[in-house]
């Protein structure tokens, strides 16, 4: 049952009287009289006879109410003539109530006789309508309406959001409408990869109605946070030690030979082969002596062939020794550092190696094709972090270290394929770690040792003699993996400040290269240049500033930093005409759209931009006093020449520019010498001769306060 106490006042679900007594906070005497549902007659009385209802109502609206098993439509009628309210109950309102209360306000009193019996009221306007339950159910589906609501996501997905607000949505009529799911990343080589698909971020559209809404925006407030961002620190470390140890002697003894005749065909240790293969001198390896007798003895327990650190070898008449010692050890760490910053619950992997080329081949009835594949080898991690409320961080690593080869065998055809071969130490596991700690997560310890020993029957086995007579090969290989690995939590203000030193980092490293450069290197010379005029720049001295980035530019014109720099110091910017045809169309449409554009009094005098190149001629930075006025002609431009000066147009509000048109560059003594002040100095350069004068932007030669000023006048061929 519910009840409303104005047009707006949403419906309430009925509750039991025991919860409005104790949610009312009313007096005592109304708790009292609200726990007898349905009275009993009073003592000495017959059934059907009580008191007399009374009912009244004071100025200030508090009630005081005493009925005895009363209609509840008699109720209402007398509290609406005594509140003088209008109140209208419905044909199924009925039943018998008894209470007493004490001072409550009118609303009180009349939820208080209302819901003992599962009633409720809706008040409209100056009216107040009594309803059972079931009408006003019926009443509420009538008047609520769905609407929708776009509710556009930050973290979380849309299908995870639909399925976490479900529950919140109404039995009848609540409906969620999700985009689309994220697509895994790919991008197509041969074709565009645009498509027509929803490019916004996750969103969801509900609709229901406005309670179930509003209950969904704000479950989806607490849930779509922004997920916490882990950087793992893996160390792997890798150890090998291998040591290999040799002793062995051999023996040759000749007879009716000599150890020459052995030369092309082994030597003295291959005496008793070449003398068993025969058949000629250096024919196949082989030595038949001219007169059918020799004698040949071999005694190869050493084997001198071999790898060593030191060889010795005596032959005298009939006799070689050769002795064979080795002593290696080769001792190789490999301590691997990967590292990488992940979202919580994403995957990631880096590799940091190389990747193994091999063909693959498939072979079919009618064909075969072959394909190149890639092994990846060197140092790998794989890994997920979930990031618990404990700042603790679960993880499924996988750390490994792998090497390849590859080789060919003998396929099913006969033909030879290309097969890779790997050597891998590797780690999976699922561990816990708190936050910023260091664990060992794994380790693995192999040793192999290997003693060989070869000898000649009997001698080899005789005290101390036998010793000649054994050859001696003893190798160990010990092998050592340990896996570590530090996560850690990292806010938004930790990863701004590692990218500020790794940007500070690099710089240093790139200035650190320029300086090993050689002194006459452009790069060199330039960026001292660049570096000295920007400190220039910073003490105020603007003229040598502007010498020294003259310079630098002459050197290597493409450098955006001087150029940016000079245009700060200059005021102004330089502007080159351009010669593509596009860019001359699009700028004729823009010139069309603009051309009701009406310009600022102070912007009207024209700029002129000179296509053909001023002559060269001296710049002297004093006013020209007296000038003679006589037009000249030079590359085909008529112009006024003012002795040795030669001054461009004005433009009010913008500082004189003094362009030198020698081919010697001005040094920052000859500007000074010049006179000029602080307020104008920064506006003198050197401006390139040639071509690069005659396009330059013309520039102002005097400040608006300036009087009078002399310029120079340039005209088109055939002009006045």
């Amino acid at each position: 049952m519910t009840s409303h106490r104005n047009a707006d006042r949403p419906i309430r679900t009925h509750r039991s009287p025991a919860y409005l007594l104790m949610s009312a906070g009313a007096a005592m005497p109304l708790a009292v009289a609200l726990s007898m549902t349905l009275a009993t007659p009073a003592h000495g009385q017959a059934e059907g006879e009580g008191d007399k209802p009374r009912i009244s109502v004071s100025d200030q609206m508090t009630v005081d109410m005493h009925v005895r098993n009363e209609e509840i439509t008699n109720i209402l009628e007398m509290l609406a003539i005594q509140s003088k309210r209008n109140i209208i109950a419905s044909r199924n309102v009925s039943g018998k109530i008894s209470a007493d209360l004490y001072g409550v306000t009118f609303f009180e009193a009349l939820d208080a006789i209302l819901h003992v019996n599962g009633f409720g009221y809706i008040q409209k306007g100056n009216f107040i309508y009594v309803h059972t339950s079931e009408e006003l159910e019926k009443i509420q589906r009538q008047i609520k309406t769905r609407s929708a609501k776009v509710i556009r996501l930050n973290y979380l997905t849309a299908a995870d959001a639909a399925e976490f607000v479900k529950p919140l949505l109404s039995e009848k009529g609540g409906e969620i409408k999700t985009s689309t799911k994220t697509e895994s990343f790919a991008l197509p080589t041969d074709v565009p990869a645009g498509k027509d698909d929803f490019a916004l971020g996750a969103t969801i559209v509900v609709i229901d109605y406005e309670e179930n809404i509003a209950a969904i925006e704000k479950l989806l407030e607490e849930l779509d946070t922004k997920p916490a961002q882990v950087l793992i620190e893996s160390t792997v470390l890798q150890t090998n030690l291998s040591e290999d140890n040799a002793f062995g002697i051999d023996f040759s003894i000749i007879g009716s030979v000599n150890f020459s005749d052995f030369a092309t065909v082994g030597g003295p240790r291959g005496v008793a082969e070449a003398l068993g293969r025969g058949t000629g001198a250096g024919t196949s390896g082989g030595f038949s002596p001219a007169d059918n007798t020799g004698t040949g003895v071999q005694i190869t327990p050493g084997k001198t062939g071999g790898p060593s650190t030191m060889k010795i070898g005596i032959v005298s008449n009939n006799i070689a020794v050769i002795a064979r010692l080795l002593d290696e050890v080769s001792d190789t760490t490999v301590v691997a550092n990967p590292k990488l910053l992940v979202l919580n619950r994403q995957p990631a992997r880096v590799v940091i190696g190389r990747r193994l080329a091999y063909l693959s081949t498939t072979a079919t009835e009618t064909s075969t094709t072959q394909t190149v594949e890639f092994l990846d080898t060197g140092v790998q991690l794989h890994f997920r972090p979930f990031v618990t409320n404990q700042r603790e961080i679960r993880m499924e690593l996988r750390p490994q270290i792998s090497e390849g080869t590859t080789t060919e065998i003998r396929g099913l055809g006969g033909g030879l394929v290309t097969v890779p071969n790997e050597f891998r130490q590797e780690v999976t596991t699922n561990v816990i770690v708190p936050d910023g700690m260091t664990v060992v997560i794994g380790g693995m310890f192999k040793e192999t040792t290997i003693a060989s020993r070869s000898q000649v029957p009997l001698l080899g086995d005789i005290p101390l003699v036998g010793t000649a007579f054994r050859g001696h090969e003893d190798s160990t290989d010990r092998e050592e993996y340990i896996f570590l690995v530090t996560p850690s939590i990292v806010s938004d203000t930790v990863l701004l400040d590692q990218g500020e030193r790794a940007a500070v980092s690099i710089d240093r490293v790139r200035t650190g290269t320029r300086q090993g450069l050689l002194p006459w290197s452009r790069e060199k010379i330039t960026a001292s240049l660049n570096v000295e005029a920007e400190e220039l720049a910073r003490n105020g001295d603007n003229e040598s500033a502007l010498w020294k980035l003259n310079r630098s530019l002459s050197l290597n014109p493409r450098q955006t930093e001087a150029h940016t720099l000079r245009e700060k110091i200059m005021g102004q910017r330089e502007v080159w005409p351009s010669r593509e045809l596009f860019r001359e169309v699009v700028d004729d449409k823009i010139a069309r759209r603009m051309k009701d554009v009406t310009p600022t009094p102070d912007m009207r005098q024209p700029r002129p931009v000179f296509d053909t190149p001023i002559p060269q001629m001296p710049v002297e930075f004093n006013k020209p006093t007296a000038p003679e006025n006589k037009p000249v002609k030079i590359n085909g431009i008529r112009q006024v020449k003012h002795s040795q000066s030669v001054m461009l147009p004005t433009q009010p509000g913008i500082p004189t520019t003094f362009f030198d048109t020698t081919a010697q560059p001005a040094t920052p003594a000859a500007l000074a010498a010049t006179g000029q002040n602080g307020a104008t100095d920064g506006a003198i350069q050197q401006a390139p001769t040639g071509l690069e004068s005659a396009r330059l932007e013309s520039a102002a030669v005097q400040n608006a306060t300036q009087s009078t000023t002399q310029t120079a006048t340039v005209e088109a061929d055939g002009g006045n």
